[in-house]
């Protein structure tokens, strides 16, 4: 079972590096977190979302990484760029 904030997670991803990697991708850090889908919270949302971001500089360069990343902290707040 995963947590509302996974779902909301992978559907800000999903249109990014697609479904696939998103989920994949998610799954790793929340492994490397020692976490489970389910645990995930907003409050987990900058550490996981700066663990991710030289990940995603492998697909969207520093720049593009930097702002995902940042949106990815915001997602719990409701805040991010849509």
């Amino acid at each position: 079972m995963h947590s509302e904030m996974h779902k909301e997670i992978v559907d800000h991803l999903t249109p990014i590096l697609g479904e696939a990697t998103a989920s994949n991708m998610l799954r790793h850090y929340c492994a490397k977190m020692q976490m489970r889908a389910d645990e995930l919270s907003a409050g987990h949302l900058p550490q996981l979302a700066d663990a991710m971001k030289p990940m995603l500089a492998v697909w969207l360069g520093s720049a593009g990484a930097a702002r995902v990343a940042q949106e990815l902290a915001q997602l719990g707040r409701g805040a991010a760029a849509q």
